[in-house]
């Protein structure tokens, strides 16, 4: 246990004091939330939305809980600052975009949710896999493929987002007696929202309804479509910057520099 936390606290991956207090802003507010939640939200979904709140507060502690891995594990060498990243996605995701229902009364927050998601977890994928390189390096394997190391953190981009996508889809059709709102949908608000606005799109989508019954499809794939965009962005930075690989990078156009002049 002193080992784990020395590792934490004094690590070559612990991070910095700055990182610690944004987290554990982060985490102040989560658990404010679920105490709320918990205790006086009077809504009927009250209980649903503490454990969605308490499922995002777990999440903040994912850094250190990948600590525990054995030596060996690729997971003991993903850098602390993953979780400046996922910190102020979870933030707002359960408390802007869930909690406090942003999600329907500012529909633009879900679209932009979705694109930096996509971003980030281009990000958070080549950390995991340049955490993968380091290991095997260790272990006496070569170096990969800076082209195949940025390709495969959009390709988890991509099946994180669709993964999501896929809960979000098959907890709500888990509790068909009293439909959930995992996709932040549902068939009853779509008809209230199309009467309310006259026909106008009326749920976090963007994209034209043509029947309130498609919201639920056009929502995911909009979801879809957006985390795909955002992952392509952040392919495209980490083919101009690479940013664990630039040492490598210069040395590779060195020696093609040096046998084009021979």
């Amino acid at each position: 246990m002193k080992s784990y936390f020395n590792r934490l606290l004094h690590g070559e991956n612990s991070p910095k004091k700055w990182e610690l207090v944004i987290w554990w802003i982060a985490r102040s507010v989560l658990i404010a939330t679920f105490v709320h939640a918990l205790f006086f939200n009077k809504a009927e979904d009250s209980s649903k939305m503490a454990l969605q709140v308490l499922g995002n507060l777990i999440g903040q502690f994912v850094w250190e809980i990948l600590q525990i891995s054995p030596k060996k594990s690729f997971l003991r060498h993903i850098p602390a600052y993953i979780q400046d990243i996922s910190a102020p996605a979870l933030i707002g995701g359960s408390l802007f975009g869930a909690y406090l229902n942003f999600y329907y009364s500012a529909p633009v927050l879900d679209i932009i949710m979705h694109a930096v998601g996509g971003v980030a977890c281009t990000l958070i994928g080549y950390e995991i896999i340049t955490a993968m390189e380091k290991r095997d390096v260790e272990q006496g394997d070569t170096y990969s493929s800076i082209s195949i190391i940025v390709f495969g953190a959009f390709c988890f981009s991509f099946v994180a987002g669709n993964v999501w996508e896929l809960f979000e889809f098959t907890a709500d059709q888990l509790n068909p007696g009293n439909p959930g709102d995992a996709q932040h949908w549902s068939y009853d608000l779509a008809v209230q929202a199309v009467k309310e606005s006259g026909g106008k799109i009326g749920l976090p989508n963007f994209i034209p309804h043509r029947d309130p019954v498609r919201y639920g499809v056009i929502d995911t794939m909009e979801d879809m479509i957006c985390n795909t965009v955002g992952g392509f962005i952040g392919w495209i930075l980490l083919k101009i910057r690479p940013y664990h690989h630039l040492e490598r990078k210069a040395e590779l156009k060195a020696k093609q520099k040096e046998a084009v002049t021979k």
